[in-house]
Parts: structure tokens; sequence; C-alpha cells
């Protein structure tokens, strides 16, 4: 089989993971094509996490090939995982996050377009939502789905563009070729890890995308990236303009680290820039003549989806 060559690794970062953990640990372990190592850092966890890990390593004899390191000092997210990511030694590195759930042929499926496709260094799944109970979750923000069958294009390459445009990739969709990451290691960086290794393959051309759903994202009230599904959180009006500063810090942290290379790169990252704090300007008014002025003056980096939901946002508070 294509890709069954190929060392594997998974990197997992953890942290009060505990509720949900050991659900990711059995899908891992019951994939179709077994990884060759599992790397785990857990970052100061103080709930059941770790016990819970070492027990399921002893439980199912994983000590030759699944690794647990506690660190000395708390590194942050997402800090732990580029130290958990520095770690690992396969050809290709799975990201995983503690609370979702992966498909039975998750790794395989992913391995061989990396096996077929030598020019890609980052390739993604999709993904279905799921709550903390494990229901599936039809949110009005939820990312792509697969496309129609007659249309069907099993492989897309992302550019930068659509990175900035609707960063919707999250680590746990995601794979990359080790020997691509180290070349163009930063490790430190204060931009979220999935986020950076998405950019960089981007805007060199090597990041694909395949049409098909490998796993569930678990989306509930201690995600690490503050995902949110439910309608009334969404449209509350101080959430999300803490969520577009925090975006902003990030596209700060592209800049001020001179992570983009190609003219390309930078001007969609300067586009991006402008947009949202255009946007965090104007939903900070609560004037809806400004939301729409600012959605018309970058509409080719504002999404249909979030400017209803600005404009919900603004009327809302109007309505009080």
């Amino acid at each position: 089989r294509k890709g069954a060559g190929m060392k594997v690794s998974v990197c997992m970062a953890t942290y009060n993971g505990a509720k949900y953990i050991m659900q990711q640990l059995e899908s891992i372990l019951d994939q179709s094509r077994p990884p060759d190592e599992v790397i785990l850092c857990d970052d100061g966890s103080t709930d059941e996490t770790v016990h819970i890990i070492q027990r399921f390593i002893e439980d199912n004899s994983l000590q030759d090939t699944w690794r647990l390191y506690q660190n000395v000092q708390n590194r942050g997210y997402p800090g732990n995982f580029y130290y958990a990511m520095d770690l690992c030694g396969g050809e290709i590195v799975f990201l995983a996050d503690q609370d979702d759930l992966w498909h039975r042929d998750k790794l395989e499926h992913m391995c061989q377009v990396f096996a077929k496709h030598p020019q890609a260094s980052v390739v993604c799944c999709k993904l279905s939502l799921i709550d903390g109970e494990g229901a599936r979750i039809h949110s009005v923000m939820a990312p792509t789905r697969e496309t129609n069958k007659k249309r069907r294009e099993p492989l897309r390459r992302i550019d930068i563009e659509d990175v900035f445009y609707k960063c919707e990739w999250p680590g746990m969709v995601m794979a990359y070729r080790r020997e691509w990451y180290q070349r163009r290691q930063r490790y430190g960086s204060r931009i979220p890890h999935d986020f950076l290794i998405c950019a960089r393959a981007a805007e060199e051309g090597t990041f694909y995308q395949m049409d098909e759903i490998l796993a569930c994202h678990r989306r509930h009230d201690s995600n690490a990236g503050g995902e949110e599904h439910r309608l009334n959180r969404l449209l509350q009006r101080e959430r999300k303009l803490k969520e577009i500063g925090d975006y902003l810090q990030i596209l700060q942290a592209f800049a001020q680290e001179d992570v983009l290379r190609t003219e390309t790169g930078k001007a969609a990252l300067q586009r991006k820039t402008a947009s949202m704090q255009g946007r965090y300007e104007a939903l900070g008014s609560g004037c809806l003549t400004q939301v729409l002025r600012n959605a018309g003056r970058h509409w080719r980096e504002t999404r249909f989806k979030t400017l209803v939901c600005d404009v919900f946002i603004v009327l809302k508070r109007r309505d009080r």
C-alpha cells in the first residue's frame, strides 16, 4: 500500500484534558495504519490527564512506541505543541488535539496522499463538528464539507489568500513532512503552530487539502482556541471583539517575525490586517453603516457569514 513504508509520528500537546482524552487515544490506537510513534507532552495538568495517558500506555503495552513527556515549567499554548513537534522523529508528523476523534483510516488515507504527491509538504483532510456529548453540530460557521461528487476534486491546493480569508484548518486535520518543517522551524513563535504551518506551506504552493472528512472536531466550553458554534454566543459583542483582537495580535506576529517571504504573501497579510482592524473598529462603534462600509471596502477578505454575524450583533445591541 502507498505510504506504508513511511515512518509516521503522531504529536499531541495535552493540558487538563481528562474528560475527553481517552476517546482520542483510542481513536489513534485503532488506526488501520498504526503510527510508528506517538509523542505526548503534558503542560502541567492538574486533573487526571497524565494518569489516564500513563494507564492507557501500560494497559495496551505501548511503552516502546508511545512516549509521555511532562513539562517542568508551563510552556503555554502553542509553546507546548512546538516543543512536542520538535521531539518527533517520523518522516510524516500528524498533529492531534486531546479532545477530538479520528476516523479509523485517517493515517492510512493521508499517508497515501503524501506518497502519491511528493510536492505536498502539508496535507489536510476535512472535518465534521461534534459537541461535548459527541452529537453532530450543524453550525452557521461550520467548516467546508465534502463537495458534490460530480464536481469532486480529490486534492485541492490551498493558496495564501485562502489561509487568511478563512483559516479553517486546525492542527487536528493536518500532517506535514518533518524534513520540510525542520528547514523552516521557528521554535518559540507567538503564532499558533497550525496557522504558521498552513501559511508557510500555502505561500510556497505546497499545502493541499483532501476532499474527505477523516476527523471529528469537538467544540466545548474548554476549547483552547475558544471556538464557538452556539448562535447566542457567536452574537455576543464583547466576545467577538476579543476574538478579533486576539486574531489581530496573531497577524501582527506574522509581520514582526517576518514569516512571509513573497510579495503575494505580504500583500495578503496586509489586506487581512487592514480588514480585521476595520472590522474591530466598526463593531466597536456599534454603527451599522460603519460595519457595512468596512465590509464593502474589504470585500475580498470578508466572508458573507462573518458580515451577517456582525450585522446581527449591531442590531441586537440596538434593541436593548
